[in-house]
Formats: C-alpha cells, sequence, structure tokens
C-alpha cells in the first residue's frame, strides 16, 4: 500500500516537474501574433495571459520555484521507492533513475511540446499559472528580495549595451510594431553621428557667399537679397579673417538695414569633431552655425545646426539653403554623385574602397588620380571603378559619373 500511495505522488509529481517545464518554454516563446488571436476567441484567457506576460520577472520566478520544489520532492520519494523495492541498491538505483525520468519526462519532453502546442498550452496553463503566483508568493518575496542584494554586490559598473545588442533591441521593435520603418531610420542615423565629422557635412570653402567688410563697393544688401541664404559670412578680404555671421532675415527686415545688430559672432569647431558631440554643443549653447577649421587654422567649410538635423531626418531643411547633394541611378553599376561625397560614405553607399592620400572627397580623389586640374570629360580609371567628370566650377569637380569595373554576372546588384 506505502508503495502504490509513493508511485501515485512520484507521477503526479513528474506530471508538476512536466508541467512547470513546459511553462517555461511556453510562456517565453509565445509570441504577440498569437497572444492577439488568442485575445480575439477568448477574451477572457487573453486577458490572464497578459497579466503573467506583464511581468516577466515574476512569472520565471514561479516556474523555477515550482520545478524546484517539484524535483526535490521527487528525488525524495524516488529514494524512498528504491528503499522500498531495492533496499540493497537504493542510493545506486534512486539517483540515476530519478535523473534520467527528469530528463526526459520532465525536461526535454514537455518542452518540445511546449514549442510544438505553445497557443494551446499557453491557454490551458494560464489558471494553474495564476494560482501557482499567488501561492508561491511569499517565498517568491523572500527569494526576490536576497537575490537583488546578491546581484547588486555583482552588479558591473557603468554597464551598457553594445552596438550589436542595442541594433538587435532596434530590430524587434520594428518586428514587434513598436516601431515603423521612418522612426527606425532615424535612431540609426542619431546612433551613426559619432562615426561622422563635421567635415562629413560641411559646405566647403569654395561653396562660401559673404561680404567683404573692407570692400567699399560692397552693397550688402543687394548681396542678401541675391544669395537667398539664412546666413551670410561677413569677412575681412578673405575668408580665413570671419568677423562672424549675417542673419540675412533679420538685416533685411531691418529698416535701418544695421549689419551691426544683425550679426552672429563666429564659432569655430576642428573638421574632426563627431557630430553627435557637435549637435550637443550646438544645443547646449544655441548655436546655428560654426566654421569648420582644418590643421592649420584655416577656414574649410560651414556647418549649421540643420547640416546635422539633415543626416537624421532627411532634408528637411537646411540653414544655408544648399541643394540637396545628387545621388542617382545612372544604369546597371553606374551612378551620377555629387564630387563633394566623402569617400567613406561613398564606399558604404556602393560598397566600393576607394582611397586617397590627401583627400577625403571623391573631387579630392579625381584630382589626385589625374595628377592635373580636372576638365569635364575627364575619366579616371582605378581602384575598381570609372569615374568621368562631368561638370566643374572653379577648377573643382562637382558632379561625376561612377560607373563599377568589376561587377558579378547575373544583372545589377
Amino acid at each position: 500500500m506505502t508503495a502504490l500511495v509513493l508511485s501515485f505522488f512520484f507521477l503526479l509529481l513528474m506530471a508538476a516537474s512536466a508541467f512547470f517545464s513546459s511553462a517555461e518554454t511556453v510562456y517565453f516563446s509565445i509570441d504577440p501574433i498569437q497572444l492577439r488571436r488568442i485575445g480575439e476567441k477568448h477574451a477572457a484567457t487573453g486577458e490572464r495571459l497578459r497579466t503573467l506576460l506583464a511581468s516577466p520577472t515574476r512569472l520565471l520566478s514561479t516556474i523555477l520555484i515550482g520545478n524546484t520544489l517539484v524535483n526535490i520532492s521527487l528525488s525524495n520519494i524516488g529514494y524512498a521507492l528504491a528503499r522500498l523495492w531495492v533496499p540493497a541498491y537504493s542510493e545506486l538505483v534512486a539517483i540515476p533513475t530519478v535523473t534520467l525520468l527528469l530528463i526526459f519526462f520532465g525536461e526535454i519532453g514537455p518542452k518540445n511540446l511546449g514549442l510544438l502546442y505553445t497557443g494551446t498550452l499557453a491557454r490551458a496553463y494560464a489558471p494553474v499559472l495564476g494560482a501557482a503566483e499567488f501561492l508561491l508568493a511569499p517565498l517568491r518575496s523572500a527569494l526576490d528580495r536576497a537575490s537583488h542584494r546578491l546581484a547588486h554586490l555583482f552588479r558591473p559598473v557603468g554597464k551598457t549595451l553594445s552596438e550589436e545588442e542595442f541594433e538587435t533591441v532596434l530590430d524587434i521593435s520594428q518586428e514587434e510594431g513598436i516601431l515603423n520603418a521612418d522612426e527606425l531610420a532615424m535612431i540609426k542615423a542619431i546612433v551613426d553621428l559619432e562615426d561622422l565629422h563635421a567635415s562629413d557635412v560641411m559646405t566647403p570653402r569654395v561653396d562660401f557667399i559673404g561680404i567683404d567688410l573692407d570692400d567699399p563697393d560692397e552693397t550688402p544688401v543687394e548681396t542678401a537679397r541675391r544669395s537667398r541664404r539664412n546666413f551670410l559670412i561677413l569677412y575681412h578680404e578673405q575668408f580665413d579673417e570671419i568677423a562672424g555671421f549675417l542673419d540675412v532675415r533679420k538685416f533685411l527686415l531691418d529698416p535701418d538695414h544695421s549689419i551691426k545688430h544683425a550679426t552672429l559672432p563666429p564659432v569655430y569647431v576642428p573638421e574632426g569633431v563627431p557630430l553627435n558631440r557637435l549637435l550637443s554643443r550646438f544645443q547646449k549653447d544655441r548655436i546655428r552655425i560654426a566654421i569648420v577649421v582644418d590643421e592649420y587654422g584655416g577656414a574649410a567649410g560651414l556647418v549649421t545646426r540643420g547640416d546635422i538635423l539633415e543626416e537624421i531626418t532627411g532634408d528637411i531643411y537646411n540653414e544655408l539653403s544648399k541643394p540637396r547633394p545628387i545621388f542617382q541611378s545612372a544604369g546597371p553599376y553606374a551612378w551620377l554623385v555629387d564630387a563633394n561625397i566623402s569617400l567613406e560614405e561613398l564606399n558604404r553607399k556602393l560598397r566600393l574602397d576607394l582611397d586617397a592620400e590627401t583627400s577625403d572627397r571623391l573631387a579630392g580623389w579625381i584630382t589626385e588620380r589625374l595628377g592635373s586640374v580636372p576638365k569635364q570629360d575627364d575619366v579616371v580609371e582605378a581602384q575598381g571603378v570609372r569615374v568621368r567628370v562631368m561638370q566643374t566650377i572653379r577648377l573643382r569637380v562637382t558632379l561625376a559619373h561612377i560607373e563599377k569595373l568589376d561587377v558579378p554576372k547575373g544583372g545589377p546588384a
């Protein structure tokens, strides 16, 4: 009689072990679509499932505590049965027998069933797990407090997500509908700001438009009206002697057309400053435009708050009213490209490996390869591409046609 009772409880506990093991797989592999379908067909069950999954830590603690208590009890009853059936070899038989039974019938089998019948088992298990959460709440709370204190002692200082982990979180957020494609692209663009520098987005010096404060023939009002820009550079004789920036709108709206009252002081930033740091400075100091200086201290270009925001949101606005850089397909493995594009960006977009010793832009790469001042229709073949000069302005390449030479067979990529 004793053996029969113990056998009954052994089977009951084995079933309980299978329940907790499969429940862990079921509730931590169920996806939002399955949850939505269950909620549409069974409103009460769907609500119970959402309640359980609202606190994954609490649910996991309940399952693990329940499974641990069951397995301990199962081991004790298995040992008691072994003493009844094979008293001389009870210790030798009990441990391997119970272990094998737990592995096959308490772990592997139930977990596989949980993966096959996730939705069905999630509905069936919900009431039982809800009751288990209630019954095990005191023990779970005590163990949680103890584990939190222990974890606090060994908590790593300043732990952050790696770049790969963060991208995985973003991709999962899009898959689950938390982020749409535009929001995902914007967040990734913000993350990528640390890899871009002021020199990557600046307006180059050759495109400066300004007012020479030392030129008696200068007509500031006419220059401001013709420029169609929000800011003009104020300088003394040359652009390395910049006095400030003229707020064109404020200047033209002033009846007296006072340059002094519409002038912003010059702000200087190095061309290698990362865009994330530059944007933080712009926001902190309320800067809208800055001069980008090269390693020799000369003015290399201008960068605005709009230039940085364009990298995040696209071409929403530009405080210098620059035309949008050209980058368009011109046939299989061919593109029409703004020659001011950085080699880094071009390599990334077209999967190339272009490099130059003296420049980081396509225009400089062309000039370096030609070894002379570029002219329209000049052609360069190097590093797996053929580049034709399509347009030049003031001895500088502004537009180029680029074609890949080493392309796979079977059509365009």
